[in-house]
């Protein structure tokens, strides 16, 4: 029973990860598209020395 319980788990997140990796792909590719129309500056993002938790842009 623990095996076919693993080996559903292990298809069920195969699954799940394919659905994330095609989600974010169509991402990219809408963010490439839309980046080159708008001609847009890429932003240079550091971590703040003093606080690792902040960001800044």
């Amino acid at each position: 029973m623990k095996i076919e319980k693993r080996l559903l788990h292990s298809q069920f997140q195969d699954w799940l990860n394919l659905q994330v990796a095609r989600h974010l792909e169509a991402q990219a590719a809408k963010f490439r598209v839309s980046s080159s129309v708008d001609g847009a500056e890429t932003i240079q993002i550091k971590a703040h020395t003093s606080d690792a938790d902040m960001v800044h842009a």
